[in-house]
């Protein structure tokens, strides 16, 4: 019994500790947001978020979900055996997904060039791939400290860096009034620096020789959920290209801003589901259902809540947080804050699939969800504007969501036959 209740306490103190570092985080950034909204016009909105939404289409392939990877294999293997899997770990995020990002960027200048698209490429596009690109490493390193439960270390690294983002942008955007660029080199900056940092701190591990074998073992446990990954883009990114081929830029402006507020509660719900992410993995490890649902149904619960709270005192919120300028936005941003509940439901069915070794599984159904997402989404924005696109956010998670439990339901029998070589 005393074993239990130690072990609830450590969970608590952790999933405190967690939340602190999130809530000094947002508190920051809802300090400034005023002051960023004052500096920022709608077409900066809109242009910041129009190349950064790409992020959902390229950056899965940059990072190839070489961390989950890692993570899955935490328990499952020696020390030594783990040394070796964090340096080439370590060296594919710098090699790897750089090489990946060079190309990620040629072909955001085809598409662009060749869609006419109404905002200039450079140097918006540069600084949305690249920021992407130096954020991979230190999220690996977060994720680490959590996995291993480390949880002061994730604090201490969350608080200073996010100080150090908010810093650089009211440098760039308040004091000399950079616009959306100012916005955006802010992030890329706040995303460099502790790049630089988890190199030098892991430095010892850049001594290690690449393996061609586990370079093998993450393309294969890998591309299914790349592929996969990269359609969520059609749920939750696709929308800015809609509306900014609509010709309504400040519509554009206006639902970003309804965005950009609403992930707030991502924040939130990011470190519940980091908080419980050592169980989930450890009780698929062990195969425990029972463990599994009771994990996963906390973690919606409580981000439900979150949700809860945030709809009830949006109006205030962003009458608050824009200094009266995108009152506009509440409505849209109350529609949009629900996704952050539905894209729970889909993390956690979804992380129970391929955390049983069935990616592929993810994979199909994500095929057969774009498609009627990109019919949802397409029809949603025609009909109803930026109104329809908050709406297709929270409808197109649910979509993945019911599509992924169905086909669990399927092969219920076959969820943890172990068979390392074919799905790891």
């Amino acid at each position: 019994m005393n074993q239990y209740i130690a072990r609830g306490k450590t969970y608590l103190g952790n999933a405190g500790i967690y939340l602190t570092a999130s809530l000094i985080s947002s508190l920051l950034h809802v300090l400034i947001n005023p002051l960023m909204a004052m500096n920022l016009s709608p077409e900066d909105y809109a242009v910041s978020t129009y190349y950064t939404s790409f992020s959902l289409l390229y950056s899965p392939v940059m990072g190839f979900f070489i961390t989950d990877f890692y993570l899955r294999k935490y328990y499952l293997l020696s020390k030594e055996e783990l040394y070796k899997l964090k340096g080439n770990v370590i060296k594919l995020f710098i090699w790897f997904s750089g090489a990946v990002s060079i190309v990620c960027l040629l072909g955001l200048f085809i598409f662009v060039k060749g869609t006419h698209v109404s905002f200039d490429f450079m140097p918006y596009a540069a600084l949305a791939v690249m920021q992407t690109y130096v954020a991979l490493l230190f999220a690996f390193q977060q994720a680490e400290y959590k996995i291993a439960r480390e949880a002061k270390p994730y604090f201490w690294t969350s608080v200073i860096f996010g100080v150090i983002t908010v810093l650089l942008s009211l440098l760039l955007v308040v004091a000399i009034k950079y616009g959306a660029v100012g916005k955006m080199a802010a992030s890329f900056l706040g995303s460099f620096i502790p790049f630089v940092w988890v190199l030098y701190k892991n430095r010892q591990y850049l001594k290690v020789k690449l393996d061609k074998e586990i370079f093998k073992q993450i393309f294969i446990y890998g591309y299914p959920l790349v592929l996969a990954a990269m359609m969520t883009y059609f749920t939750n990114g696709y929308d800015k290209v809609l509306l900014e081929r609509g010709g309504d830029i400040t519509a554009l402006g206006y639902y970003s801003v309804a965005c950009s507020i609403a992930a707030y509660i991502t924040i939130f719900s990011n470190a519940i589901k980091g908080t419980f992410q050592p169980d989930m993995y450890q009780a698929i490890a062990q195969r425990n259902i029972k463990k599994v649902l009771g994990v996963a149904m906390l973690v919606i619960a409580s981000v439900g809540f979150i949700v809860l709270l945030y709809i009830l005192f949006c109006p205030f919120l962003i009458l608050i947080l824009t200094a009266g300028r995108y009152m506009e936005s509440t409505e849209m941003s109350r529609i949009v804050s629900l996704s952050v509940l539905t894209s729970t439901i889909y993390y956690q069915v979804s992380q129970f699939t391929y955390g049983t070794g069935h990616s592929k599984l993810t994979l199909i159904n994500k095929i057969v969800g774009t498609v009627i997402n990109i019919g949802l989404i397409t029809w949603l924005i025609k009909s109803y504007g930026a109104m329809g696109a908050a709406w297709s956010t929270v409808l197109g998670f649910l979509v993945f969501a019911v599509g992924n439990l169905f086909m669990l339901f399927i092969i219920r029998k076959k969820l943890f036959v172990k068979n390392e070589t074919k799905n790891t």
